[in-house]
Parts: structure tokens; C-alpha cells; sequence
């Protein structure tokens, strides 16, 4: 990862991304989908998972797992997560 990829992404841009592609895939309005609710409350199968997670790694330029929507429940816990993953890690000390 580059910082060029990390300095990209902050979590309100993340938010905003990633909520519009939920919007997208299961056509619900952006305003509708609260961030800390179950994804699978908008009825997130697993063909819409396997749709975001692979435009997650378009739009972060990493490989992430498939199970990735699973694994983070809400839109919430998938920006931390992908924030993690983008996010300059300090040196070892």
C-alpha cells in the first residue's frame, strides 16, 4: 500500500462511498441506510456481498476477503475496517 492509496480515504469519505454503494446494489436511498444497523436488515444477500466487497477492492486498490460483509455487520463496523486496512501504520519501534 502506498500513502498515495491511504491519504485518499478518511472515514467520512469512506462513509460516503461505501454507503453509496450499498445504496446502489440494493436500491435503497442513502439517506435510508442507518450505519449501525445489520446490514442483512436491508436485505444484503450474498451476491450483493460478494458485488461490494470486490468494488471495496477496486476502490482500495487491496485484495479483501469475501466474507467481508459478513464479517463486518454494519456499515459502521465495514468503515473502521477498511480505515484499518488504508491507514498509514506506524513504524516498529
Amino acid at each position: 500500500m502506498t500513502s498515495q492509496t491511504a491519504s485518499k480515504f478518511d472515514k467520512a469519505t469512506l462513509l460516503t462511498q461505501i454507503s453509496a454503494m450499498l445504496s446502489r446494489e440494493l436500491r435503497i436511498p442513502v439517506e435510508k441506510l442507518d450505519p449501525d444497523a445489520l446490514l442483512t436488515q436491508f436485505g444484503l444477500d450474498s451476491i450483493g456481498a460478494l458485488t461490494i466487497a470486490g468494488e471495496l477492492e477496486d476502490m482500495v486498490g487491496m485484495e479483501l476477503p469475501s466474507t467481508l460483509l459478513w464479517d463486518c455487520r454494519t456499515i459502521a463496523e465495514l468503515v473502521t475496517h477498511i480505515d484499518k486496512l488504508v491507514s498509514p501504520q506506524p513504524p516498529a519501534a
